[in-house]
């Protein structure tokens, strides 16, 4: 088990959006596995990528500010619609606490 999370220092990444649903931040084609382990190149992946897979040089994942960033500061009501534990594997993988 992890340790509890007592003081973050890290650049922020702000997605200014409310009423982020569990299939905006890991669409349902990515629900067939099982394992956490690299679920965060799927996070907010319609967003992020272009129908050829190619990233979106606009999304704010996508910015070079971005990298390395542990802190998603999102709009009102994230996460919200169903309970899917792949959202939070996502989150997580990609880096953020």
């Amino acid at each position: 088990m992890s340790e509890p999370i007592r003081v973050i220092r890290s650049r922020t990444v702000v997605l200014p959006v409310d009423n982020v649903d569990t299939d905006q931040i890991i669409p349902a084609r990515f629900l067939v596995t099982t394992a956490s382990a690299g679920m965060g190149a799927a996070l907010f992946a319609d967003w992020r990528y272009g129908a050829g897979g190619q990233p979106k040089a606009d999304f704010v994942l996508n910015r070079p500010e971005a990298a390395g960033a542990r802190v998603l500061v999102a709009g009102r009501n994230f996460g919200c619609w169903s309970s899917r534990e792949h959202a939070v594997w996502a989150l997580v993988d990609h880096g953020f606490q």
